[in-house]
């Protein structure tokens, strides 16, 4: 770690809790921060048990040099256009964003799991950021045994798109820049909000929506309360499951799921690539409505043959895409769609 980067953390996972305060369902709840003077105070709060302080950063310069094990940290980095701080990230092939520039410079890490550790001490990061997926996880001890500063970004487990989009502002609270962070939240947040009061008001077109498809014998769907199902809600679409309040998805045999969405009018989000795949996946699939009508989309529009997928990065960035693609898809309009692609 450079000298000149003076970093202060504190890790306070089982035994300090705070009192939350937000403004809205969809104000982030997972980090605050705080600015005196030169000194920037990031507060990362546990998503795993409520209220509690999971880390804390006190900043005196930004971080020059990062690691990022995650490729949705990537489009909030190249938001705020701080690429050139990245160091090393795994499988830079599975990053859409990147430049060829980017993909000859950053080291690659291997496996986004199981890192390798010696690569990671050779680029001399300031910070590696990391997401981490339970209170059990290995990755952040192994981690810690490098001496090496860990900053928790966990924006994935925010309910609501306005909320995992603010996590712009934890990168640039962490990059110096969070003027600049503020200044386009603001606008992709006044741009949401506009979508959202329109897909509940005058463009409202009452069609109802699906989503998943069957995984061995399995069919998840978002419950009301997650990040897409909160989409559908602002997007102005019916949704069977709206009024369920769960932040988790919902498993549904075959049966429940023809049952819960057969007459649905539009289908999004399956993973596959076209109609006859869907339906070599399992046959069943045909007998929705919106596969008959051929109203079935991914959002594979941005991706690269190694997989990378631009949903997962400018999309967590700019849920004001993803709502727009829904309400065009609503409205039976699909030349302007940026993340969603139709099924043929």
């Amino acid at each position: 770690m450079k000298g000149k980067i003076h970093i202060f953390i504190v890790l306070l996972l089982l035994c300090v809790s705070c009192q939350l305060t937000t403004d809205t369902k969809h104000r982030s709840i997972g980090f605050d921060i705080a600015q005196s003077g030169d000194s920037t105070s990031i507060t990362v709060y546990s998503p795993w048990q409520n209220g509690q302080v999971m880390a804390q950063y006190m900043l005196t310069s930004p971080l020059e040099r990062v690691v990022c094990l995650s490729a949705t940290h990537i489009g909030f980095i190249r938001e705020l256009d701080m690429m050139h701080k990245v160091v090393a990230v795994p499988r830079p092939d599975r990053v859409y964003s990147f430049s060829e520039a980017d993909r000859q410079r950053i080291k690659d890490l291997g496996d986004d799991l199981q890192p390798n550790m010696e690569a990671i001490l050779l680029t001399q990061p300031d910070a590696v950021i990391i997401s981490t997926y339970g209170e059990g996880d290995e990755l952040p001890r192994r981690l810690e045994t490098l001496g090496i500063p860990i900053f928790y970004c966990n924006e994935w487990t925010e309910t609501t798109p306005l909320a995992r989009a603010e996590w712009i502002r934890f990168f640039g609270a962490c990059l110096g820049c969070l003027d600049r962070a503020d200044s386009i939240y603001a606008s992709i947040k006044d741009a949401y909000t506009q979508l959202r009061v329109m897909g509940n008001g005058q463009l409202a077109i009452d069609k109802s929506i699906m989503s998943g498809m069957s995984f061995r014998g399995t069919w998840y769907v978002p419950a009301g309360g997650t990040f897409m199902g909160n989409l559908f809600h602002d997007a102005g679409a019916r949704y069977h499951y709206a009024e369920n309040p769960s932040t988790s998805s919902i498993p549904l045999t075959m049966e429940q799921a023809l049952q819960d969405f057969s007459s649905a009018d539009v289908w999004v989000g399956c993973n596959a690539n076209s109609l006859a795949e869907l339906k070599s996946i399992d046959p069943k699939h045909t007998w929705f409505n919106a596969y008959q009508t051929g109203q079935v989309y991914n959002f594979y529009r941005r991706t690269l043959p190694s997989g990378a997928n631009d949903f997962w990065e400018s999309g967590t960035v700019h849920p004001e895409r993803i709502l727009s693609d829904l309400q065009h898809i609503l409205n039976g309009d699909t030349s302007a769609l940026y993340y969603a692609l139709p099924l043929h």
